[in-house]
């Protein structure tokens, strides 16, 4: 394991559940060739021999450089993070913390990339930054079109009319080869550790979805800058549940758990409406998504699938409580 300059050491923190082990060690391993010299990972209430295969890494790594916590049940991603990150902030011996879901395997230059391009960028620590995932279709859009990927006042889901008049997206700063962002997810995520002495950690009443965008838009909103890397890359070795969005959208596909789909929806909102400026253009905006987004691209679908009617509806229902609940 070749590890950073000790002025320059990173801790990864790291949430697994279920029985995925397996790939968790893919991605601690390749963090540790990186040259991450720690890694949290929260145990998020997983089965039995997922703690044991937990207990195993830790003693292929050493109890000082993989750090357990365990929660007694799966609290979702936002209580995951939390945990894990209120364990990072304690690591006063680390200056970086690089935020990766349990199935993001880093290239093995993706960390001192990262820590390359935060130098040319003036060694600040008000700069954070984002290593690049090719399937993450929000990234990929800030490449193509060089726009700034964050929650835009009165958008719903980034559908917004009112680009009609207003000249449309904005564009995103462009410095030492990175992209400016607003907002970041979890998966790649790299800051400097005193960043925690100064946000909140992620909302744990978020359970799923948008807690990182909520953990994340703090620094921009603090003086501080989220900077998108796209030479140092992740790989995702497990496929998102929004990989099939071609065949139907997921909101609408009965294989798709209904939990993500009423937390995706109420905490969209939840972070939208305290940015709206015009609550008639937010809610325009909502009503036409919904047309425009998920209910025409997929009529002749739904047409043709006349005996799944009633799943179909459960699923309106569903969306429409979510709505409720993000709006109430």
């Amino acid at each position: 394991m070749t590890l950073l300059p000790l002025q320059d050491q990173t801790c990864v923190v790291t949430v697994t559940y279920g029985e995925r082990t397996h790939l968790l060690a893919q991605v601690l391993r390749a963090a540790f060739r990186c040259g991450a010299a720690c890694a949290v990972v929260v145990d998020n209430g997983t089965p039995r021999p997922a703690q044991e295969a937990l207990a195993s890494l830790q003693d292929e790594f050493g109890a000082d450089v993989l750090h357990v916590v365990r929660l007694a049940e799966n609290e979702g991603s936002a209580g995951g993070f939390h945990a894990g990150l209120a364990h990072a902030a304690r690591l006063r011996d680390m200056r970086f913390i690089w935020v990766l879901d349990d199935d993001n395997v880093p290239e093995e230059n993706a960390l001192s990339i990262l820590l390359a391009r935060w130098k040319r960028l003036g060694a600040d620590e008000r700069n954070a930054m984002m290593s690049f995932r090719a399937d993450k279709r929000q990234y990929r859009k800030v490449l193509d079109r060089k726009t700034l990927h964050w929650i835009e006042p009165d958008a719903f889901f980034d559908f917004n009319l009112a680009h009609l008049w207003n000249g449309g997206k904005r564009k995103a700063a462009i410095r030492e080869g990175c992209f400016e962002l607003g907002v970041a997810a979890y998966g790649g995520f790299w800051f400097a550790r005193s960043w925690l002495d100064r946000i909140a950690l992620p909302p744990q009443h978020y359970h799923l979805y948008f807690d990182d965008y909520a953990f994340s838009q703090q620094i921009p909103a603090a003086g501080g800058h989220i900077w998108l890397c796209p030479d140092s890359r992740l790989h995702d070795i497990d496929e998102s549940w929004r990989a099939n969005r071609r065949a139907i959208h997921p909101w609408l596909d009965s294989g798709t758990e209904e939990r993500r789909v009423f937390c995706t929806i109420r905490n969209r909102l939840w972070l939208e409406r305290s940015l709206a400026r015009s609550l008639t253009l937010h809610r325009l905006n909502m009503a036409l998504y919904l047309l425009v987004k998920v209910i025409a691209p997929n009529l002749g679908t739904m047409l043709t699938r006349v005996g799944s009617a009633p799943a179909f509806l459960r699923r309106f229902r569903l969306i429409r409580r979510a709505f409720r609940a993000g709006l109430s």
